[in-house]
């Protein structure tokens, strides 16, 4: 018994004639070779994006933060008169100074 889909009667107007009953095998391969390049084109957009995106925040994180540390720190210092950039030296107090001479007493000996 079949079912009512495959019953035709004759009130159905004009038979079609039948769907994908010749495939282009040219058509076929343009459709994937198409589908190919629209997919490495999503994915090289994706890697550039993703390395433009990338390169900008680790220069904000950790260029920019590494830079403005540095130059904090010496402003710091030559504010605090601890830095005479001029003569290229560096005031400790005198406890940092005993313990860095200490340190490097005790390195000689090795």
């Amino acid at each position: 018994m079949s079912d009512q889909w495959h019953a035709h009667t004759s009130d159905e107007m004009a038979p079609q004639l039948e769907h994908a009953s010749h495939v282009s095998p040219k058509w076929m391969a343009l459709t994937f070779i198409g589908m190919v390049f629209g997919v490495l084109f999503v994915i090289i957009v994706l890697v550039v994006y993703f390395n433009s995106y990338m390169s900008s925040y680790k220069s904000k994180i950790n260029e920019t933060t590494e830079a403005a540390k540095a130059s904090y720190e010496e402003k710091l210092a030559v504010r605090e008169r601890l830095a005479d950039p001029g003569a290229g030296q560096v005031r400790v107090s005198i406890n940092d100074a005993m313990d860095l001479v200490i340190a490097d007493y005790e390195g000689a000996g090795n």
